[in-house]
Formats: C-alpha cells, sequence, structure tokens
C-alpha cells in the first residue's frame, strides 16, 4: 500500500498534478485522469458545505489559520504595515484555491495498458486569477470511484466475504471516514469467522487469535478501536483510516502465508516420509541382538 499516494488525495489536488492510481482491472498502477472528460457545474457554498465533509473541514482549516495571522499582528504596530498585512492576507485567501468558485463534477480514469475505465465524481474548485499571467489550475477532491479503486491490491487467497466488506471500506474513504471505519470492522467480522473464533463480542474473538497468531491478534484490538469510534463516533481522521488499512494489510498476509505452507506439504510429507524410514532403518541396525 502506498501511503503517500492516498494521503495526497484524501484533499483538493491540482489536476495537473494528479497522480496515478492502482487499476482495479489488472491492479498495477497505471490509472490516469484524463482531464479532457471532466465535466463541471456550478454548486452553492452552503450546499457544498452541508454535501462534502473535507470541503467543510478544509474551509473551517482555511479560516482558522487566517485568524491565526490575524492574532500574530501587534496592535501596537505602524498603521501602515498593518494595512499592508491586511491586504496581502485578503489577496492570498482569495486566490487560495479552497475559497475559489465551488462545482460538482464527473470524470473518467483510464488505463492505457488493460483498457480499463473508471468513472469519478466529487468537488471541483476554480481558484480566482490572481496578478500572476498563467491561470492556477482546478483542483479536485474525488468522492466517488466506480468501480471501487483498491487501497492495497487484495490477495487471491483473502475470503471473498473479507474482500467484499473491505471493499466497501475504501469505497465509503473518500467522502465518510467514519462509515468507512465502520465497515472495516465488519471486514475484521468476517476475518474472525473464516478463522473459526467463537463468540459474539469482536474483542473476545480476536483475544481467541492470540494463541496462534499474536502479533496479528495485537493489530487486531487496535482496528478494533478506530472500527468503533466509527460506529458509535464521528471523530476517525483520514490519517487514522490509512494507518488502519495498512495495518489489516499485513493482517491479511496470513492468507498467503498460509497458502504457501499449503503448496509445500506434498514435498514436506515425502521428505518426512523418506529421512523417518531412513532414521528408523539405522535404528534398527544399530540395535545389539539379544
Amino acid at each position: 500500500m502506498d501511503l503517500n499516494l492516498w494521503k495526497g488525495i484524501s484533499s483538493f489536488v491540482a489536476i495537473d498534478k494528479y497522480p496515478t492510481l492502482p487499476c482495479p482491472y489488472c491492479a498495477e498502477t497505471g490509472l490516469k485522469l484524463e482531464q479532457s472528460s471532466i465535466q463541471a457545474r456550478v454548486v452553492t457554498e452552503g450546499k457544498l458545505l452541508e454535501a462534502s465533509k473535507r470541503y467543510q473541514r478544509d474551509k473551517d482549516e482555511s479560516e482558522k489559520k487566517r485568524k491565526e495571522r490575524h492574532s500574530n499582528i501587534e496592535e501596537s504596530a505602524p498603521f501602515l504595515v498593518r494595512l499592508i498585512w491586511a491586504a496581502f492576507d485578503y489577496y492570498s485567501e482569495a486566490t487560495s484555491p479552497i475559497n475559489g468558485v465551488p462545482h460538482l463534477f464527473n470524470s473518467f480514469y483510464h488505463y492505457e495498458k488493460c483498457n480499463g475505465h473508471v468513472s469519478a465524481s466529487g468537488v471541483l474548485l476554480k481558484p480566482k486569477k490572481g496578478l500572476e499571467d498563467k491561470p492556477k489550475p482546478d483542483f479536485v477532491k474525488v468522492e466517488h470511484f466506480s468501480p471501487t479503486v483498491p487501497i492495497f491490491h487484495l490477495s487471491e487467497n483473502t475470503p471473498h466475504e473479507v474482500g467484499k466488506e473491505l471493499f466497501d471500506a475504501f469505497k465509503h474513504s473518500h467522502f465518510d471516514t467514519p462509515s468507512s471505519a465502520s465497515k472495516l470492522r465488519r471486514a475484521i467480522e468476517r476475518f474472525c469467522d473464516d478463522m473459526k473464533l467463537d463468540g459474539k463480542v469482536l474483542h473476545s474473538r480476536i483475544d481467541q487469535l492470540k494463541e496462534t497468531y499474536p502479533e496479528e491478534a495485537k493489530q487486531l484490538l487496535a482496528l478494533k478501536l478506530i472500527g468503533n469510534e466509527g460506529t458509535h463516533g464521528s471523530g476517525v481522521e483520514e490519517l487514522d483510516l490509512l494507518y488502519a488499512f495498512q495495518i489489516f494489510q499485513v493482517v491479511l498476509e496470513l492468507y498467503d502465508r498460509k497458502a504457501r505452507l499449503d503448496s509445500i506439504q506434498s514435498c514436506y510429507e515425502k521428505l518426512a516420509d523418506k529421512y523417518d524410514k531412513k532414521k528408523q532403518k539405522q535404528l534398527v541396525h544399530k540395535t545389539p541382538a539379544v
């Protein structure tokens, strides 16, 4: 899992710097935004603040930073200094992408190698033109991909039910982090089902895993907490969720390790049978006659 990739697109990104994504069809990283496919329609700021948590959060953060900058200017500073600072601050705010004209947009992504196509929709911001000759690029935050773009590749050894819940978590991670964390918790429950861990309380089920996989059990207990926060609260940050995905990816490697062990089982049995018999013959040969 490329943590920096997903951190980078958790907020608004300039369309000319949008990164290449993993392809849901072939699992290679080659999915590119087709800028020519972008269609955008203006939306009111008030309605977007209701609809987009990311937009709301970035607007709040921008306002918080503006107030902090103002508080750093001493009232005793010369009037001209305060005037210049106010003008500079106004210009910076006016041309900041987060204060650009908000739009709803849809577009397509394409990977030329496998000819895979993905549709996407979300929020597009058109920054106001400043004093520069070259206008700023549009900024986008994708909130929906169809089909879902995998945050990490799922091995063919991953049980279907685990993968199904995990892909739901991937899908919701771009627009509703608490819901995504809750679905990650459901993926952990399906993992416990597959591991034949009995019980109705998730904590006690994970505790049973300590007997065979103590490290994985410890990691799952930590993931359970973020899942609980997603189910019962609203304080799940994007970065917390990405860390949780990264940890669960390592836990799911259990299935690949088990598959590799199963694949060498027949070789093991042949060697064990051959050399056990040889050892037995040696013991018989060394046994003194009565």
